[in-house]
């Protein structure tokens, strides 16, 4: 009884969703990104892309700028299925700085209309540190796929 007990918490905890243990990033970076895909994984090597920002960053309530993410993962999965995000990196630049760092892992969600549901961890390296969470949509509906998302803690 009290292993399956054990069991059935263990299955809850992984069905929950992902979520990461991590260190708050210092400054606080909270920012939505819009973006197109430059480079298919396919291609380069790694899927890159880039675009603008807007948000918090520090004390600086409205902050503008550019983003640049070059990011590795398995083969994109079918509808309802996920694939390993397995690294990359990323960095903002904006006139407080730049800030960048590495994507440590994460997972694609093919929400089985062309479209992914992207979850990843990022460690901060230049500009401060500390981890941040990215959560956004990768739309391949488009003749140039688009990302949109947050940046966040």
């Amino acid at each position: 009884m009290k292993r399956a007990t054990v069991f059935i918490l263990a299955v809850t905890i992984l069905l929950a969703g992902v979520h990461y243990s991590r260190a708050v990033s210092k400054p606080v970076i909270a920012v939505e990104i819009f973006g197109i895909e430059f480079c298919p994984q396919s291609v380069c090597g790694a899927a890159d892309f880039g675009g603008a920002f807007e948000g918090h960053i520090g004390a600086r309530n409205f902050v503008v700028g550019d983003f640049e993410v070059s990011v590795t993962h398995d083969p994109l999965p079918s509808p309802n299925e996920t694939a390993a995000i397995t690294g990359g990196s990323w960095l903002l630049v904006s006139r407080q700085g730049r800030f960048s760092g590495d994507i440590v892992e994460g997972t694609l969600l093919n929400n089985g209309d062309n479209t992914y549901t992207v979850d990843a961890l990022l460690e901060l390296k230049q500009g401060g540190t500390g981890d941040l969470i990215f959560v956004g949509k990768l739309n391949h509906n488009t003749v140039v796929p688009t990302i949109t998302g947050s940046l966040s803690q």
